[in-house]
């Protein structure tokens, strides 16, 4: 995305062009949907800017709607210097409670923290048809100012950016997980999406409103843990929460339990009714991968009236044995009278080129419509063990994390070689920002294009799901080893270098 003009937006262009025009000055993707009434406000700053005499580099270097990737926070108009010095305007076409403004802003500076040390936040919210009101975010509160103001910082602005400014706002910088960054999480570094909000609101208005058991159903990425361990540390506020952990408990666990009084975290194996009767509200993650007796004593507790509530969240798709599959919690869940879903939708975690190279990993039919830059993505071959432990470890001192497959207790198979490093069933609800893999010859692909897996040694397990379950768990960058497959190899080549046919 390129910088603009203020002045040669608002020229005056017929609405329907409008668009047209903009993507063409941007350098945008895509068309925006821009609401004429917008650009009359921003048309009354720059004739505000032009009667104060500010000079044209006032008018030049801005970045209109822009749109962090992947987490949809959107800014109005944003002038970032390379000295780092910003100033971002809000635009408000009616008036606004102050609170909201506050909120917006300092949200706005979170994000933009990561990019500038001086952050100049205002709101411009027009009153009516005559009447503005220009507000400052100071020490957390709103100071009404003037435009002589906002063209004083506007001056310290220096060498500003003027494209690429997507490449500037790196997940790691902004989204954490409870689980790898507990620190954050405790210390309430971090904010939800307006998804996650909206969720959040409904969920925990519904629990004292008398509907007790909800749902949240979201693919890998869309921050469902996130979520969840927010409403929980929520909800201990004034009650005793416990979450449940499908899977094996972290270090990331183990600080939020024991910083945290009235909130506990356990494994699903500890879940005992006798250990559960004790809570006022349980939190369950990784749903769809609970003992289905573990639900039952959850559900029958809730009944008895001992527990007030319950909320899980959950992902059918990253079931990661048979057994998961025929259980499928979530449509027992659905079953029970009063249950209510929430689905999250934005994928806010997985790089949008990274879950393109998944999807079609997975099914060689989903072909993306246009050519995609896999540049994040790299594909690696070794004929040999001696080759793969070279390359692993070629990566993993690139800062990479290496997730094997979670192998079985008792049948040994070529995966037990890397046995020694964390896997599957042990990165459960966690991320990372560069992960390796191994796609040895237990993959293959059908003769319709479906990724398919030999038996697994244990045979509840599945190869491809344990295969998703890995690749999912990253944020920035990726890494597959191809051992001694070369087929496979050849078609990851073939997605990578966009060769496949629709």
């Amino acid at each position: 995305m390129r910088a603009i003009n203020l002045y040669a937006l608002t020229r005056n262009v017929e609405p329907e062009i409008l668009p047209l025009f903009e993507k063409n000055i941007s350098w945008r993707e895509e068309k925006l949907r821009i609401r004429e009434s917008e650009i009359a406000l921003i048309r009354i700053i720059v004739a505000n800017l032009m009667l104060f005499h500010a000079s044209k580099d006032c008018f030049d270097d801005w970045f209109y709607s822009f749109t962090i990737p992947q987490i949809s926070k959107e800014f109005d108009l944003l002038k970032i210097g390379k000295n780092g010095i910003t100033v971002n305007v809000e635009l408000k076409e009616q008036v606004v409670e102050e609170e909201r403004i506050i909120k917006q802003l300092k949200q706005n500076r979170y994000y933009l923290s990561n990019v500038a040390t001086t952050i100049y936040s205002y709101t411009y919210m027009q009153v009516d048809n005559t009447h503005y009101k220009i507000l400052k975010l100071v020490n957390d509160s709103l100071v009404e100012t003037t435009f002589e103001d906002i063209i004083g910082n506007l001056h310290e602005v220096e060498n500003p950016y003027t494209e690429d400014i997507e490449k500037h706002f790196r997940p790691k910088d902004y989204l954490i997980s409870p689980i790898n960054t507990p620190k954050k999480f405790l210390d309430g570094e971090y904010f939800l999406t307006n998804q996650q909000e909206s969720i959040k609101k409904s969920i925990l208005e519904g629990l004292l409103d008398g509907d007790k058991l909800w749902g949240i159903r979201g693919s890998a990425g869309t921050g469902k843990t996130l979520l969840l361990y927010d409403m929980a540390r929520f909800l201990s506020n004034d009650r005793r929460v416990c979450i449940i952990h499908s899977g094996i408990l972290a270090e990331g666990h183990k600080i939020i339990d024991e910083q945290l009084a009235d909130l506990s975290i356990i494994e699903a194996k500890s879940a005992l009714k006798e250990t559960l009767e004790q809570f006022d509200f349980i939190c369950v993650d990784e749903t769809q991968r609970l003992y289905a007796s573990t639900l039952a004593s959850i559900l029958e507790l809730y009944n008895e009236g001992i527990i007030e509530g319950c909320i899980f969240s959950y992902d059918f798709a990253q079931c990661l044995s048979k057994k998961e599959i025929r259980r499928n919690n979530p449509q027992k869940l659905r079953n029970i009278d009063g249950f209510q879903e929430m689905k999250l939708s934005d994928r806010i975690r997985t790089n949008k080129v990274i879950f393109s190279f998944i999807r079609t990993m997975l099914r060689l039919t989903e072909v993306p419509r246009k050519p995609m830059n896999y540049d994040c993505i790299d594909i690696m071959y070794a004929n040999d063990i001696t080759e793969s432990d070279k390359l692993l470890r070629l990566y993993k001192n690139k800062g990479y994390t290496f997730i094997t497959f979670t192998p079985s207790q008792f049948v040994s198979n070529g995966i037990d070689h890397y046995s020694a490093n964390i896997n599957s069933h042990q990165v459960i609800g966690q991320e990372f920002d560069n992960v390796v893999i191994i796609m040895d010859n237990n993959f293959r692909y059908s003769d319709d294009g479906d990724l398919e897996g030999k038996e697994h040694p244990n045979p509840d397990y599945l190869f491809p799901k344990l295969f998703y379950q890995n690749i999912s768990r990253t944020r920035e960058r990726l890494c597959i080893i191809v051992l001694n497959n070369p087929k496979m190899f050849r078609k990851l080549l073939m997605i990578k270098e966009n060769e496949l046919v629709r």
